[in-house]
């Protein structure tokens, strides 16, 4: 009955983790559009930024996935590891919401 249970809570992380992959998707192409172009150096630097970072999360989420469908986690490092992305994509949420405002000049 323990390892039905845990094998849900994997299946519901991985579930979770894809969802979270496809915003970040989402976010990277939203930053790409031509709307939130940079209008000073600043804008740049950050929108550099918010790309790498992007970026890495996006590879960093990816090589998590792989790793929970192998199972080389136990539940509770998988959980850890889940939550750590999602604080991650959390952070970066909030960094490229600001980016966008300040770039329509709100």
């Amino acid at each position: 009955m323990a390892n039905t249970a845990t094998h849900t809570d994997l299946e519901q992380m991985i579930l979770r983790l894809e969802r979270n992959h496809k915003c970040v998707l989402r976010l990277r192409s939203k930053i790409n559009s031509y709307h939130y172009e940079p209008k000073d150096y600043e804008c740049f630097i950050r929108l550099r930024n918010l790309r790498f970072d992007l970026k890495e999360l996006s590879e960093d989420q990816m090589e998590l996935f792989d790793i929970l469908q192998r199972n080389h986690f136990t539940t509770e490092e998988a959980t850890l590891q889940v939550n750590a992305m999602l604080v991650r994509y959390q952070e970066l949420d909030k960094q490229i919401a600001s980016y966008l405002l300040a770039t329509k000049g709100y």
